[in-house]
C-alpha cells in the first residue's frame, strides 16, 4: 500500500484510497 502511494503521491490525499486498497487487495 505505501509504495502504490509513493509511487502516486496525488492519491495519498486520501480521495482515492479505497480504490487504491481494492487494487492492492
Amino acid at each position: 500500500m505505501v509504495k502504490v502511494l509513493e509511487a502516486v503521491p496525488n492519491f495519498s490525499e486520501g480521495r482515492d484510497l479505497t480504490k487504491i486498497e481494492a487494487l492492492v487487495d
